[in-house]
């Protein structure tokens, strides 16, 4: 099995290179990464948008449209003559682990265009750690920008992911805040009221509601809730109250609290 790591985003949200990122643990996130791939295969590429290894070593494989998202390093992948699947694996996983990769290659279905994981909060076949059998990888070069709907087109085997954070990846410097959380403190399931107001409660559907979340701060519910729900709103352009104070995103989360994100109020 070949093994591609996605290095080629810009990081704009984070503000740095994410692959660089110091661990909790003190290592690099692409030394990380790359530890889990060489658990399964000793052909491990990088996919790059330049011509840095990352100090790394790694042969690379250059996007031909720099930027152009994981169906450009599928393309590079399809412009070698090596044969085979193909792991691809989001360098942005920093809670990806040996037996969430080795669960993915146990029920791997040679049969089906690609074996995916299912995204815990929407439940749609997640790209970023994806088994792509050799028969998927050259129409890759004509397949559309985005990754998860080339992959939906493959008739993937999707599976439930046996642990529900693995896949969370990090954009933002909140993100990542609560990625380390969830590394110090494990995944535990709390039961949170929210109340939404103004162009929140119009994209909900609700004034209210209760939820389960895995997060530990509230810029991590407030991104689960966003990517589950499509809010219109980055948190940067709300203010959050935690059981009835206002609260900095980094507050906690603890079972039974009550949050209420707020958008601008209108010509304020």
């Amino acid at each position: 099995m070949n093994v591609l790591i996605l290095t080629g985003g810009i990081s704009q949200r984070m503000g740095r290179d994410k692959a660089l990122i110091e661990r909790p643990d003190g290592s690099r996130q692409i030394d990380h990464v790359i530890a889990l791939a060489k658990r399964v295969s000793d052909r491990v590429f990088l996919s790059t948008r330049d011509l840095n290894d990352r100090g790394t070593g790694l042969p690379l494989l250059l996007d031909e449209v720099p930027g152009s998202g994981p169906t450009a390093a599928l393309a590079a992948a399809a412009a070698t003559d090596l044969r085979g699947p193909w792991l691809v694996l989001g360098c942005d996983l920093f809670l990806l682990d040996a037996p969430t990769i080795a669960h993915l290659i146990a029920h791997r279905d040679p049969s089906r265009g690609a074996t995916a994981y299912r995204n815990r909060i929407d439940g749609r076949a997640e790209p970023l750690c994806t088994i792509y059998e050799e028969s998927s990888i050259n129409p890759a070069k004509d397949a559309p920008r985005c990754a998860r709907k080339y992959l939906e087109s493959l008739d993937p085997l999707v599976l439930d992911l046996p642990f529900p954070a693995a896949l969370d990846n990090a954009n933002t410097p909140a993100d990542l805040a609560e990625a380390f959380e969830k590394l110090k403190r494990g995944t535990v399931s709390k039961a949170v009221s929210l109340l939404y107001f103004a162009i929140l409660r119009e994209a909900r559907g609700l004034s209210s509601e209760s939820v389960e979340t895995l997060a530990w701060t509230a810029a991590g519910l407030y991104e689960e809730l966003s990517f589950r729900h499509r809010f219109p709103l980055e948190a940067s352009q709300l203010r959050v109250a935690r059981n009835g104070e206002f609260a900095g995103w980094a507050a906690p989360v603890e079972d039974g609290d009550e949050f209420v994100f707020m958008p601008p109020v209108a010509g304020g």
